[in-house]
């Protein structure tokens, strides 16, 4: 299990409500198990996305994340909303969904690319940089919008809300691990800046870090790669 927060003194765990180990909707849904050997397995934790957004009350941004991986490939991914009380939730391979990723993508469907009118969300901290390197790259008449939480971003892809979600500097991977398997349940894609899948496998001796960028599409990723080069080029630069 490999997390961004960790306990600072021994926690009594028999004073911790234990919860249901039943979600119905889970239920319903997985028809059957799939057994890994443990070697195979990391779990990723966020337990607070957005955090600094978390401070400020500004409370839609923040998130709760849970993403299995095998093999460093993120198979499974939980996005949870405490705030909103609504949880997406995906299973990439037999690609099992939750109804609300069912019903959030359901609209996103790919149309002829216009890369120059492109709706990009960026992180809220540097969303200055981003804005003007990526219009540079994609064209003067994209639309950049600014917020917080990976989580959050990840999410408004899915939705069709954005078209792409562009990261620049170091995040860690338990930000981004969930949207991961998400996207990829849904034949979208979450890779590096340069179109590089990210290996889940380990997050001992720094390789909990990604350091070459996100960039998060449901479609036409290719081509954002392609068009994306500049930013590349200026980030190895920096």
């Amino acid at each position: 299990v490999i997390s961004e927060e960790h306990d600072v003194q021994e926690i009594d765990t028999s004073k911790i409500k234990v919860p249901s180990y039943v979600y119905e909707e889970v239920e319903r849904i997985v028809d059957d198990d799939a057994y890994v050997p443990a070697g195979e397995v990391a779990v990723w934790i966020d337990p607070l996305d957005a955090t600094q957004e978390y401070t400020e009350k500004l409370l839609h941004f923040v998130t709760t994340m849970v993403c299995v991986a095998i093999n460093g490939k993120p198979i499974i991914g939980v996005i949870h909303k405490p705030f909103d009380k609504v949880t997406a939730w995906a299973w990439d391979g037999p690609n099992y969904k939750s109804k609300s990723v069912e019903e959030d993508s359901k609209e996103n469907i790919a149309v002829n690319p216009e890369i120059s009118t492109s709706r990009i969300i960026v992180s809220r901290s540097h969303a200055g940089k981003v804005n003007e390197t990526a219009r540079t790259a994609l064209g003067e008449g994209i639309k950049v919008t600014p917020a917080g939480g990976a989580g959050y971003k990840a999410w408004e892809v899915l939705k069709g809300n954005q078209d792409a979600y562009v990261h620049t500097t170091l995040i860690k991977k338990w930000d981004i691990c969930a949207g991961n398997a998400i996207l990829n349940s849904l034949q979208g894609k979450l890779t590096t800046l340069d179109g590089k899948e990210i290996d889940y496998s380990s997050g001992e001796d720094g390789l909990e870090k990604n350091t070459g960028g996100v960039l998060a599409t449901m479609h036409h990723h290719q081509e954002y790669v392609k068009r994306l080069e500049g930013l590349r080029d200026s980030k190895k630069h920096k």
